[in-house]
């Protein structure tokens, strides 16, 4: 499934999660936006979760997205800061995070 992100109607400010109200000019007008990919800006490893027993470290990482939002995702390999990778939500509607095979494009360059 895609990773979705709001944009505000109004003044272009980019959330997520969803919000009710622009906290940036107070609008209720949101426009979905899909996000594909992101660049990480930190990481960590869970070693030792409750109700697991001896499993495999769980990589996480800190990603802003091309659309501007962080989100918190879920990476499958380790990966380090500066990293490029592919977004997307699983059935659980988490984010996971996938290593980038090629460049990821700019927003921001049209």
């Amino acid at each position: 499934m895609n990773l979705v992100v709001f944009r505000c109607g109004q003044c272009d400010t980019v959330v997520f999660p969803a919000r009710y109200f622009c906290p940036h000019c107070g609008v209720a007008d949101w426009e979905a936006q899909v996000v594909e990919a992101g660049t990480i800006e930190e990481t960590t490893a869970v070693r030792h979760r409750v109700g697991a027993q001896h499993g495999e470290a769980v990589h996480l990482a800190t990603v802003r997205t091309t659309a501007g939002p962080r989100v918190i995702a879920r990476l499958d390999k380790p990966m380090h800061a500066g990293d490029t990778l592919w977004l997307e939500l699983d059935d659980a509607m988490r984010v996971l995070g996938h290593a980038a095979r090629q460049s990821v494009p700019d927003p921001q360059i049209r």
